[in-house]
């Protein structure tokens, strides 16, 4: 009995690095990864 998850709205994407707080760079090769998962919204598609 396996509860169906709703879609995540948005997409992901992959990063190489991300930009902390303090302003400096975090590079993911650092921490052994190939790249950083990074949440995104959709955009809004605008009718005319």
């Amino acid at each position: 009995m396996s509860a169906d998850k709703p879609k995540p709205a948005g997409d992901i994407i992959f990063r190489p690095w991300i930009t902390l707080k303090n302003g400096k760079r975090l590079y993911a090769s650092q921490v052994g990864k190939k790249a950083f998962p990074i949440k995104v919204k959709p955009k809004d598609k605008k009718t005319d």
